[in-house]
C-alpha cells in the first residue's frame, strides 16, 4: 500500500536477505561485515543474491575497508572496480560516501562516482553523520545532484538522538526543490520506530533487524579469535530475522 512505511533492511549473508525479503522489506542493502558498519559484499555473495532474487530492489555498499571515508586515489579505483560489478550483475544501486579531511563533504568524487555509477540508484550513507555540520554537508549534496538518498542518523549514534537534525535536513531537502528522500537508519527498535516516523513522516527507514544464533559448531578453541581488537565470538552469527521485520512493519504503520 502506498502509505505503509518501507523498510530497507541492511544484510551481509544470503540468509539475511532471503528472511527480510519475507518478513516485508521493499529494498535490501548488501554489505559485508556489518560488525564493522558494512563493507563492499564479495562477488560470491552478490552474484548467488541476485540469482535467488532477480527481480527485488537491493542496493551494494560501496566501501572497500572500514575505519574513516578519506579515500586514497587508489581506494577511489577499487570502489569504481566495485561499482562496475554491481553493474554488470544489473543491481539497483548503490551506496558510498567519500569526505575531506576537514570533515566536509568530498563533492568532486561523490560527482564522480555518481557518473560513474549511472543509471544505478544512488544512496549516499552515513558519512554524512562524521560531517563537521549538517547544513554544509546537506547542501554540498544537494548542489551536486544525482543523489537518490542520503542515510542518516542525524550526526548522532542514533535516530532519536538526532531526530530535530534529520527534521531539518528534511526541511532544507524540501526547501531547495530536491527529490532526494532522507532516511533515518541507525539504532531503530521496535519500540521506537513509529515515533520515528511519526516525527519525521517519512516513508522509507533504515534497519537492521538481525537476531543472533548459537552456532553449530560442537568442538570449540576459544582462546583463538580471527579479527584483531574488536573481539566478536566465532560462535555467535548474526541473521536477520522474518519475524522482526515483520514486527517492525507493524509498529512502524500503527
Amino acid at each position: 500500500m502506498s502509505n505503509q512505511v518501507g523498510i530497507e533492511v541492511c544484510v551481509d549473508s544470503l540468509q539475511s536477505c532471503l528472511e527480510a525479503v519475507k518478513g516485508g522489506a521493499i529494498r535490501l542493502e548488501l554489505c559485508s561485515a556489518l560488525f564493522l558498519g558494512g563493507l563492499t559484499p564479495s562477488y560470491g555473495l552478490m552474484k548467488i543474491v541476485k540469482q535467488k532474487l532477480p527481480d527485488f530492489q537491493i542496493n551494494v555498499m560501496i566501501r572497500p575497508r572500514d575505519g574513516d571515508f578519506l579515500y586514497s586515489d587508489e581506494e577511489i579505483e577499487i570502489m569504481k572496480h566495485e561499482i562496475d560489478i554491481a553493474k554488470s550483475l544489473n543491481f539497483n544501486g548503490v551506496v558510498f560516501g567519500v569526505l575531506n579531511a576537514n570533515g566536509t563533504i568530498n563533492k568532486e568524487t561523490t560527482k564522480m562516482l555518481i557518473e560513474y555509477s549511472n543509471p544505478l540508484s544512488v544512496t549516499f550513507h552515513r558519512a554524512i553523520d562524521m560531517c563537521r555540520d549538517y547544513k554544509e554537508a546537506m547542501n554540498d549534496l544537494i548542489s551536486v545532484g544525482g543523489i537518490d538518498r542520503v542515510l542518516t542518523s542525524g550526526l548522532e549514534s542514533s535516530v532519536m538522538e538526532g531526530i530535530d537534525t534529520i527534521i531539518e535536513m528534511i526541511k532544507m531537502v524540501n526547501n531547495a526543490g530536491s527529490k532526494m528522500i532522507i532516511m533515518p537508519g541507525g539504532g531503530v527498535t521496535e519500540r521506537n520506530i513509529n515515533k520515528i516516523v511519526k516525527t519525521l513522516n517519512i516513508k522509507e527507514i533504515h534497519l537492521s533487524g538481525r537476531i543472533k544464533l548459537d552456532s553449530s559448531m560442537q568442538f570449540r578453541n576459544t582462546r583463538v579469535f580471527m579479527g584483531g581488537e574488536l573481539r566478536q565470538s566465532e560462535y555467535q552469527l548474526a541473521y536477520v530475522d522474518q519475524n522482526k521485520i515483520k514486527s517492525f512493519q507493524s509498529a512502524a504503520n500503527q
